[in-house]
């Protein structure tokens, strides 16, 4: 089990829909538990899904909603109660009233059209625990055990890893340390094996 301590942008299949006719009310799932999602490209990549116990040690006391990560238009919030989150068996669950602004009605018109309907958060990461396949014909499985403070859920227009999202916004991180400190050590161990193959030799790791 690695423990770190850094901020991660995440982008999953989860939700987000309008209530049928009561104000400018959404809910939905920011997160799903045990949902394998890939990370990256078939080349280089990961599996990654989320355990149920990560939200145990998760800090939800000051969370927005936002759209598209810009956390300069907040839509709602939980420390004034506009944004209501909860955990049951399927994930994360938000039930949000959105900010009566031009902005806000903006967005609302946008998920109630079904125009957005995916979610992200951003999250600090505390845990994880990572399973290899040895013959290197799969993508490696990495699964969240442990989160400390959300800072942010939000709607999004495209929930899948998107570079051209992370060359926009350089302060959300996709690619966090321990994904780092895992890859590192899997390229050094791949290039043992190469040296092994030419030396016939045998070399500790």
């Amino acid at each position: 089990m690695n423990n770190i301590n850094e901020k991660v942008l995440r982008y999953f299949d989860a939700e987000v829909r309008a209530k049928d006719d009561v104000g400018m009310m959404v809910t939905g799932y920011a997160l799903k538990f045990e949902k394998p999602t890939q990370i990256g490209s078939d080349k280089w990549g990961w599996i990654e899904k989320i355990s149920r116990k990560a939200m145990e040690t998760a800090k939800l006391n000051d969370v927005i909603l936002s759209f598209n990560h810009s956390f300069s238009s907040v839509l709602s919030r939980t420390t004034n109660k506009s944004l209501v989150l909860s955990v049951d068996d399927v994930g994360l669950k938000f039930e949000a009233e959105i900010v009566d602004t031009s902005y806000g009605k903006d967005v609302f018109k946008l998920i109630k059209e079904g125009l957005i309907n995916r979610m992200s958060f951003y999250v600090e990461v505390l845990k994880s625990e990572w399973v290899i396949d040895e013959k290197g014909k799969e993508l490696d499985q990495r699964t969240i055990t442990s989160f400390g403070r959300f800072y942010d859920i939000a709607a999004v227009t495209f929930p899948a890893y998107d570079d051209t999202i992370i060359s926009a916004r350089s302060d959300l991180v996709v690619i966090d340390a321990d994904v780092r400190t895992h890859f590192e050590k899997r390229e050094y161990e791949r290039q043992i094996v190469e040296l092994e193959k030419i030396t016939g030799g045998t070399h500790e790791i």
